[in-house]
């Protein structure tokens, strides 16, 4: 079995372990300008680095786009105090997993 969506998993808990202390600031700079996430070095490097896992599924570019969409500082900033901070993660790798089960 591939360690791919283990990775996945990892990557999504280490975001939110760099995300969830910085919460405000790097909201400010996702929001800075329309599109200025998408053109953050940083994002760039997590689309790049989901896609290489998410090789061998239907849209590996879609489908990392729409794993990072869900790490958003303001969508995180939004779920937050409705989730929590545990219930947030637990959904973050269920996403992640769920990326390689392949169509239901």
């Amino acid at each position: 079995m591939t360690m791919a969506p283990e990775r996945a998993v990892a990557f999504a808990a280490a975001y939110l372990d760099c995300l969830l202390p910085h919460l405000a600031l790097v909201r400010m700079s996702e929001t800075a300008a329309p599109g200025a996430r998408y053109r953050i070095g940083a994002y760039r490097f997590g689309h790049r680095h989901l896609t290489v896992l998410l090789a061998g599924t239907p849209d590996p570019e879609h489908t990392a786009h729409a794993l990072l969409a869900a790490l958003a500082a303001e969508h995180v900033t939004a779920l937050l105090p409705g989730l929590g901070e545990q219930r947030l993660r637990a959904g973050a790798e269920r996403l992640a997993r769920a990326a390689f089960a392949g169509p239901a």
